[in-house]
């Protein structure tokens, strides 16, 4: 198994819409080294697109269960939301203020081609939506109030209110000072 490198908001991939797997296609090598770096960064899910492959398939965990989905869609949600704090491993040291659905109905199929449909909600229903998002090419700032970014600075007490423009700055020049086609927007 190895760490993947999980790509930086401003790469191309994380705004490219994801193609859907082939029956038998996915690498189980590649499913593995996905849950280990999302255990590694400390993470509750991530999708291919975040380790710069394009391609629909995601992991996500709670304190019970382990989901390795290919192909997922989100197929029926509740009418009602729920706002609370979302961070990502593509954007690290940010957060802000989104609002998901509080239930979602998810369909899939595992690594082994059976054909699941999984119904969550809560913090569970956030992060399939946020990882089936990433498939789409969208990221959580798309959905986010922005005036409710901050920079998480060293704890849980210590936020500074940023400006999209601002991380955009900051990440380029942490994370993209080489590459010369950078896309924060949607494309």
């Amino acid at each position: 198994m190895a760490l993947l490198d999980v790509i930086k908001y401003g790469h191309p991939t994380l705004r490219q819409m994801a193609e859907p797997y082939k029956p038998g296609e996915i690498d189980g090598g590649f499913v593995q080294d996905m849950i280990e770096t999302m255990r590694t960064e400390d993470g509750v899910g991530l999708s291919a697109p975040q380790v710069n492959v394009s391609k629909r398939f995601i992991v996500v965990t709670d304190s019970e269960n382990l989901y390795t989905l290919v192909n997922p869609e989100i197929i029926a949600h509740s009418e009602s939301t729920i706002t609370d704090t979302e961070g990502c491993l593509s954007i690290p040291g940010l957060q802000a203020s989104v609002t998901r659905w509080e239930k979602v109905i998810v369909r899939a199929f595992d690594v082994d081609g059976e054909k699941k449909e999984i119904s969550v909600r809560g913090l569970l229903s956030r992060v399939f939506q946020h990882e089936i998002d990433h498939l789409n090419g969208v990221l959580y700032l798309d959905r986010a109030d922005i005036s409710t970014l901050t920079w998480i600075n060293g704890g849980e007490d210590h936020y500074t209110p940023t400006t999209l423009e601002e991380v955009q700055r900051e990440y380029k020049k942490l994370y993209h000072a080489e590459r010369r086609e950078l896309f924060f927007e949607t494309v």
